[in-house]
Formats: structure tokens, sequence, C-alpha cells
């Protein structure tokens, strides 16, 4: 029992961090500085505008961190919280 609660506890306080971590991150600072060059929230541009993308978040975070096509990728230039933002930034704006 003890070590369930330990357990759930420190479970608890990971997800915690990562949503402060996360809500920490500039995501349209971050749009700005790298993707606008190429798409564009309600529209398309060079690439995809966000209603034209994928709406699954694995999905988006693959392409992000991986790249497609064109697009490079950004899992050097990124940490995992700021592509988590991204995701999050960009499915936030899909329905705009």
């Amino acid at each position: 029992m003890k070590k369930s609660f330990v357990l759930l506890a420190t479970t608890a306080i990971f997800a915690l961090t990562s949503q402060v971590a996360m809500a920490e991150v500039d995501a349209q600072k971050i749009f700005d500085a790298k993707c606008k060059g190429c798409h564009k929230v309600d529209g398309k541009k060079v690439g995809p505008g966000f209603a034209q993308m994928n709406t699954d978040a694995a999905a988006l975070k693959e392409t992000i961190a991986n790249g497609r096509k064109m697009m490079p990728k950004f899992s050097g230039k990124l940490d995992e919280a700021e592509i988590d933002a991204m995701v999050a930034f960009i499915q936030s704006n899909q329905h705009n």
C-alpha cells in the first residue's frame, strides 16, 4: 500500500511538473520564429494551414520532431515541452 501511494504521488508530481513546464513555453513565440515562414494559422502559405493539418496529437508531434517532405525536423531545435506546446497550439487553432 505504501509503495502504491509513493508511486501515485510521484506520478502526480511528474504530471503537474510537465503541465507547469508546458504552460511556461510560449508557443506563439516559437510559431512566429520557426513556423510562420511556411505556415499560416488560418490558411495555406507554403505549407498547410492549421485546419489542413492532422488533428491527432501523436501525428503532429511526430511531424514536428522528425519533419515531413520539405519540412525540417525540429527534434534538435525544440525540446519535448516545446514540441508538446506546439502540438497544443496547433490543435487549439485548428477550428478557428
